[in-house]
């Protein structure tokens, strides 16, 4: 007879559910229990206990093999087993990064010239609307910047299927919906990302810089549009100079800007593909305490 009451490792139950579903979009098939469990060699009943919160999954060695595995970042399968990711955050991020690369590979089809003409057009759009909320550092405030955008309103709710959503109230008004509670990073991803379709697809002719729409550019523009909003390239850096190299630095600059790893990864990746220099101040507050751009590249999220 099953016990009831509460989980006794709900993190743990996260964990499954997650791994599950990505392994479900892995395979583009309905996932058995023991599948999941199979990949740390669990037999049916720890599988079972595992699923239903009385094993719990924690050890370094076990979330390294799940990583693998799935083909994730180590440290999206900690968040979890720590809790400080839920199922529905980390399963964001994780659509997320396969977002970029599919996006990424749509650009490059018109040529490197056109997806650098439209991560400048991008760069400095954005930087207009941070000179208008006077922003100076981080982490950036979704509020100051909404204001610039008359048309568009937010409004927590309680939502369970996603963290963020638009709700077009009528012809040139829209209200962005998100998940109510506490604001995680995701969240404010999702938010912000919500925003950008809205400008870049429905109300684009309100923004002359931004041109006209060219299908395959259009992800990139919204993706770089979310990074450079909430990680501006130069203040990321700025503040990437003053790290501790003893620190994980990833965790460190989401922490500071307010927004997931793999958002931080984007930009660090999107600066290495762009050929972007580091100032010479920079590099110069490097040797002394930070980190070298290039030195961190083999950590970054795959994107």
């Amino acid at each position: 007879m099953r016990r009831s009451g509460v989980v006794k490792f709900p993190n743990s139950v996260q964990l499954f559910k997650f791994c599950q579903k990505v392994l479900t979009d892995q395979k583009n098939a309905k996932v058995h229990d023991q599948e999941v469990g199979g990949i740390l060699n669990f037999n049916p009943s720890d599988c079972s206990h595992w699923k239903r919160g009385e094993k719990n999954v924690k050890s370094v060695f076990a979330l390294a093999k799940l990583a693998e595995r799935l083909s994730l970042e180590v440290s999206l399968i900690h968040d979890i087993a720590s809790g400080h990711s839920r199922l529905e955050e980390a399963y964001y991020e994780y659509r997320e990064s396969q977002t970029y690369q599919s996006c990424i590979k749509r650009a490059l089809e018109g040529g490197i010239e056109a997806l650098n003409s439209a991560r400048k057009n991008v760069e400095e759009f954005v930087e207009q609307i941070h000179e208008k909320a006077e922003f100076t550092t981080p982490p950036l405030y979704l509020p100051e910047i909404l204001r610039l955008f008359p048309f568009v309103t937010i409004q927590p709710m309680e939502m369970m299927d996603k963290l963020s959503r638009i709700l077009r109230k009528k012809p040139g008004q829209y209200a962005i919906h998100f998940c109510k509670g506490e604001l995680k990073p995701q969240t404010r991803m999702s938010i912000a990302n919500d925003l950008a379709r809205i400008v870049f697809e429905g109300e684009r002719h309100r923004f002359e810089a931004l041109g006209p729409e060219k299908s395959h550019l259009l992800g990139f523009e919204e993706i770089s549009f979310t990074a450079n909003l909430l990680v501006p390239k130069t203040m990321l850096l700025e503040e990437m100079a003053k790290i501790d190299t003893r620190r994980n630095i990833l965790s460190e600059l989401a922490t500071m800007f307010w927004v997931p790893k793999s958002l931080v990864g984007f930009q660090l990746q999107d600066i290495i593909r762009s050929g972007q220099k580091m100032p010479v101040a920079l590099d110069e507050g490097r040797t002394r305490k930070g980190p070298n751009i290039q030195d961190t590249e083999q950590d970054l999220p795959r994107v």
